[in-house]
């Protein structure tokens, strides 16, 4: 009942979505509306609600931001080492595609209807302080493998225009130093967070791309297999083992972290470094699809350890 209650509408939306992209309804320039809008207004506000209204305190523990931390290097290197026998433009768009998760966009959505609004600013919290790794780790690969002086970014610059980062930045400080926040301004970014999980899901199902699996079918199950399956359990048993948490909720959070599909941010990254974008795009698209599947398995793994 908890899969189905908490975890099939949030694919149901992803899944109208779709449909009404199918069918003509949401347009090009509507989807790219759509995704501005949750990208740089009303997912900022959905972060920043979560995570300034618990106490720094509450939310943020060393020992798993350091487990994750170790998901992540171990993630890129392996990566990495997958990657080296593929053709050039295929490494970037790999790399990316097990890296980085779709936190923001599902991740939420289904944190937060599991566990509420205080396992949402756990969760909040883990990205303010990981999201910036797998960033600077995705950017600092496709730079490495940029044969294109031009496009060579500074990863500091990445940073400091990405609303994520800023916002998560902005809020854990606000939270660590206990700011109040007029009743306004903190009404006004409630009512705007509140709008986050159906935009985001609907923009996900909008931008699903079913032709681009047609292409490299092996390759998309591989790093889908290692994206949902291997990544997962990787993270499920250094907080089991080596990072034991005893606490089901932060034991959910943690290990949900890395179960959720690649990031849509992804395409972006890889398109504007010259790697191959249409990998991107299909494994964004069947990682997605798999992981209602897949997140439903994680949630009862997870429910059933403790």
């Amino acid at each position: 009942m908890l899969i189905i209650n908490h975890v099939i509408p949030v694919f149901i939306i992803i899944g109208i979505g779709f449909f009404l992209n199918y069918k003509g309804i949401i347009e090009e320039k509507i989807k790219n509306f759509m995704n501005n809008l949750a990208y740089y207004l009303i997912l900022p506000m959905m972060i920043f609600d979560s995570i300034y209204k618990v106490p720094f305190k509450e939310s943020f523990d060393p020992h798993i931001i350091a487990g994750l931390y170790s998901v992540s290097f171990t993630v890129f290197f392996f990566g990495i080492l997958m990657a080296s026998k593929m053709e050039d433009g295929k490494k970037g768009a790999f790399v990316n595609s097990i890296l980085r998760s779709n936190i923001a966009y599902i991740g939420f959505p289904i944190v937060y209807s599991l566990y509420g609004t205080h396992g949402l600013a756990r969760l909040s919290v883990v990205t303010g302080f990981v999201a910036p790794v797998g960033i600077g780790l995705a950017v600092l690969y496709l730079n490495f493998l940029n044969k294109k002086a031009s496009q060579k970014e500074n990863i500091a610059a990445i940073f400091i225009k990405d609303p994520m980062i800023i916002t998560c930045i902005i809020a854990l400080l606000v939270s660590y130093f206990e700011i109040k926040i007029p009743v306004v301004a903190s009404n006004t970014i409630g009512l705007l967070g509140m709008m986050g999980s159906p935009l985001m899901l609907l923009a996900v199902g909008a931008g699903l791309n079913i032709s681009a699996i047609r292409k490299d079918r092996l390759l998309l199950a591989l790093s889908a297999f290692i994206k949902l399956i291997i990544v997962p359990l990787l993270s499920l048993v250094v907080f089991t083992y080596l990072i034991p948490i005893t606490e089901k909720e932060v034991l959910g959070v943690a290990v949900l972290t890395y179960c959720f599909p690649s990031a849509l941010s992804t395409h972006v990254l890889v398109k504007k470094y010259g790697s191959d974008h249409e990998f991107s795009a299909a494994s964004i698209t069947v990682s997605t699809i798999l992981s209602l599947f897949t997140i439903s398995l994680w949630i009862y793994i997870v429910s059933a350890i403790l």
